[in-house]
């Protein structure tokens, strides 16, 4: 089972209310749903989309400026969500994807500016 943060802690991270997939049902857990978000940094903006239960995690960025595409992170077994960072002026993820042989942790940054670390390491 994948590991999530709550609702509320992406809320604080995003600063913005998602739209979610779901918006119907009030029974459907935040979970179990489809959530995305759009934001801006002062350089960047940003459609992050979650599906918690089936550990997708979808992260486009594109140059405000010029609405170029910086960087597209499509992952469909994200292990771990985990919050690194949630301040005014610094907020930063880390993504932890478990394979048969190989630990790939991703670090994204989203403020002050965009950044993205992949790391891979051997499990065996």
């Amino acid at each position: 089972m994948a590991i999530f943060p709550e609702e509320n802690d992406y809320l604080s991270l995003f600063e913005c209310e998602p739209t979610l997939l779901d918006n119907t049902s009030k029974d459907l857990p935040f979970y179990n749903n489809k959530a995305t978000y759009r934001f801006s940094n002062e350089e960047e903006d940003f459609i992050v989309t979650l599906s918690p239960s089936y550990g997708e995690v979808k992260i486009q960025v594109t140059q405000r400026a010029s609405k170029r595409l910086l960087s597209l992170l499509d992952l469909k077994r994200v292990d771990k969500f985990e919050i690194t960072a949630d301040k005014k002026d610094h907020s930063s993820v880390l993504l932890t994807v478990v394979n048969e042989d190989t630990q790939q942790m991703i670090e994204i940054d989203f403020k002050p500016y965009f950044k993205q670390i992949l790391k891979e390491h051997f499990t065996r």
